[in-house]
């Protein structure tokens, strides 16, 4: 019994110090560190991207907003303002916008971390933390308990502050490439498309003509006719306004939900599990 105790013991002491080990040569040669930052950048540019996406559908609004489609069936004049249609979401775009600031605004604040959390004097601390911490594992008749649970605490906070950042960011790239991806690639084209389409029909919006004073039974019946086509071109458009913002509201709800898990719920997340898990590693 004491026997399989001792290996038991003894197993476990290879097995931390193995874990403490590789844990110190990622610090040195800090291939996370490289790999973090990289995933960082593309997923700074992405968001970066959905900005300009964001801000470009507000223009397109604004424009059709202050476009006015003259028709005049049956001979009576109306003036409608079809960008009206899109008011509902203008707000939302305007949130979209707010929220691809605020990921922009995380993903630049988890750089900067990474930065500092690789930091030579971190590194430097913790290297010598873990020897210690090893030391007195290997021999624990020379370290009091008392202070090797100081010294495991020291530990924890060392390996939290140098490796949660980095994990953290691998962690969530791999869980956007995994579940996110396409979700965001299909609202990205659909939220462009949209604002395309927008953007074409605010460019075929036709420029009033002045009306002769006294029109003669041609121009009447020139007029009669063009008022009918304008007729099914208005209903036209106006069919292909609510077309277009029903693919912006469903696609801006789709993008921001990407964001938030990518850049907020996953980080927290992931970095929550990663100091449980360097607790019951070290200590």
């Amino acid at each position: 019994m004491t026997d399989s105790r001792s290996r038991s013991e003894h197993l476990s002491r290879w097995l931390l110090t193995a874990l403490l080990l590789i844990a110190a040569l990622l610090v040195v040669f800090r291939p996370l560190d490289n790999l973090g930052e990289t995933y960082l950048d593309d997923a700074f540019k992405r968001a970066m991207l959905s900005f300009a996406v964001a801000r470009g559908l507000n223009g397109v609004i604004s424009v059709a907003q202050g476009t006015e489609f003259a028709v005049q069936p049956a001979g009576v004049g109306i003036n409608f303002a079809p960008g009206e249609i899109l008011d509902p979401v203008n707000d939302l775009v305007e949130r979209f916008s707010w929220v691809m600031l605020v990921a922009s605004s995380s993903l630049g604040a988890q750089k900067v971390l990474l930065a500092i959390s690789s930091w030579a004097g971190i590194t430097l601390l913790l290297l010598l933390t873990t020897g210690l911490y090893l030391a007195s594992v290997w021999w624990p008749a020379r370290t009091p308990l008392v202070q090797r649970s100081r010294v495991g605490r020291i530990l924890v906070l060392f390996l939290v502050l140098r490796l949660a950042v980095p994990f953290s960011a691998l962690l969530s790239e791999w869980s956007y490439r995994t579940f996110l991806d396409a979700q965001y690639t299909q609202a990205s084209q659909e939220l462009e498309a949209a604002a395309d389409e927008i953007r074409s029909v605010n460019a075929e919006m036709p420029v009033a003509a002045q009306d002769s004073e006294n029109p003669g039974m041609t121009d009447r019946l020139r007029r009669l006719y063009e008022s009918a086509l304008s007729q099914i071109d208005f209903e036209t458009k106006l069919e292909r306004y609510k077309a277009a913002a029903g693919r912006i509201s469903e696609n801006a709800v789709n993008m921001i939900v990407v964001y938030v898990l990518q850049t907020i719920v996953f980080p927290l997340g992931f970095f929550w599990l990663l100091v449980v898990l360097f607790r019951q590693i070290a200590v």
